[in-house]
């Protein structure tokens, strides 16, 4: 899979939106967003696009959520 470089605060926008509004609804701001707002270069697909943000995207809000968890079972255990 081909891995493209984002501005982390691209990612940060729709990891905020999938708080918000769920996978569905970021899956399709994001293909929306790769498909009006990047540009495609030497055999790149919007596929290609939508592929690796997505993963970045589900990396960065899946990270969150298991912070938040861990920070409360700790918080549990010192009780």
């Amino acid at each position: 899979m081909k891995e493209f470089t984002w501005n982390e605060e691209t990612i940060d926008y729709f990891a905020d939106l999938y708080d918000l509004n769920g996978w569905a609804h970021v899956a399709q701001r994001v293909l929306s967003f790769v498909t009006h707002e990047c540009d495609l270069e030497d055999g790149e697909t919007t596929q290609d696009l939508f592929n690796d943000l997505i993963m970045k995207v589900e990396y960065k809000a899946n990270k969150e959520e298991y912070e938040w968890i861990e920070a409360n079972l700790h918080e549990k255990e010192l009780d």
